[in-house]
């Protein structure tokens, strides 16, 4: 291959390992502070140029980006169950718990529209509260999927719901849809025309296809569609199926609209997807875990095959804190040479600022 094609690395930690190898020595503001988290965002970046520099990672000269640090993600993956009545509550570790709803106060949901919620109120002050700073505010609000919000609503209870009460699932999630069109509508009213859904399908790994083809899917199918045309834009869809293999899924995803990307673990059977989706384009996931539990040659043999058999982006979340900057580094540096012999040019992005740090989720600032 004389020409090289980009390889997108997408890198993500998470905040405890910021607060191990970095923040425990900076400290961390006693009260909501944006100019913290400014400084914060420039010194991460330089932190990760002394790290990782030599793969095109973090900046020797800081920049400020302000579609990052106006990032706004209210709740987080709990926003529609929280906007459909849901106690969620920050925990001591950081991060949003969910307070499930019984059964009777599941089956007498109704939809909420996001525009009526208090909810709404606090987005649009958050919004105007980083217009002033920024003079942007970057819409990351997360509406995850009919099965996830399921998930969050009733807990495990949802997967029990699923086969000894379809009724009640079924009512359940089409309420959670009908909120989620609601929501994705104030979206693009307020933050600008969306041409295209994330849907979130990472409790649909717990189930069976034939279980999400009868029970779930229906709702996925409805909101791609319906949130397409409240845009007036064909359907589009990006699904994130978790780092666990789709290859099962592979006939039951073939009835989702405008499936643009599937998101799913390296160790996928990329021939079987692309037989299935041949338009659908593939990004691997490589497990985190794998980091900690098998040696780098094992990991990246994996990523290897994923290459061969064409993958078209890789994406590597959730980073333990117990994996060091020179374990991370020695990994990155082999991922680099694996993709360059697969005639692939690898291209790293590593977001500095985690999600509860942008949502301020902890006791100190939420509560």
């Amino acid at each position: 291959m004389t020409d090289t094609t980009p390889l997108p690395i997408s890198l993500y930690c998470v905040w405890q390992w910021w607060e191990q190898h970095y923040q425990a020595a900076h400290g961390r503001p006693a009260a909501i502070d944006f100019d913290w988290l400014d400084a914060t965002y420039l010194g991460r970046q330089r932190q990760l140029h002394a790290w990782f520099g030599d793969l095109g990672i973090g900046q020797a000269e800081p920049v400020l980006d302000p579609d990052v640090v106006s990032m706004l993600l209210p709740y987080h993956t709990m926003l529609v169950p929280v906007v459909l009545g849901m106690t969620a509550t920050i925990q001591e570790v950081g991060g949003y718990q969910n307070h499930p709803l019984d059964e009777t106060q599941a089956g007498k949901l109704a939809p909420v529209d996001l525009a009526q919620s208090p909810v709404g109120e606090l987005l649009l002050a958050e919004r105007e509260r980083r217009r002033a700073r920024y003079g942007r505010a970057t819409q990351m609000i997360d509406l995850a999927g009919p099965a996830n919000n399921a998930f969050s609503l009733r807990g495990t209870e949802f997967y029990l719901d699923l086969l000894a009460d379809p009724p009640l699932a079924r009512h359940y999630l089409k309420v959670i849809t009908e909120t989620m069109l609601m929501a994705h509508r104030f979206i693009g009213k307020h933050f600008g025309r969306l041409e295209s859904v994330t849907l979130a399908n990472c409790n649909v790994t717990m189930i069976s296809p034939e279980v999400y083809a009868d029970m779930v899917r229906p709702c996925d199918v409805r909101f791609i569609e319906a949130a397409a045309a409240s845009q007036g834009v064909p359907p589009c869809c990006d699904l994130h199926h978790c780092s666990v293999p789709a290859d099962p899924f592979a006939d039951a995803y073939r009835a989702i609209p405008g499936l643009r990307s599937l998101q799913a673990s390296v160790h996928s059977d990329l021939p079987a997807l692309h037989a299935a989706l041949p338009a659908t384009a593939f990004s691997g996931m490589i497990t985190p875990v794998e980091l900690l539990t098998q040696p780098p040659a094992e990991v990246l043999a994996g990523v290897g095959r994923a290459l061969e058999t064409g993958v078209r982006d890789l994406a590597l979340w959730d980073v333990d804190p117990a994996v060091t900057p020179a374990q991370l580094g020695f990994f990155l540096r082999g991922l680099a040479q694996l993709a360059r012999r697969h005639g692939r040019e690898p291209q790293f992005s590593f977001i500095p600022i985690t999600w509860e740090e942008l949502d301020w989720e902890f006791p100190r600032y939420r509560g």
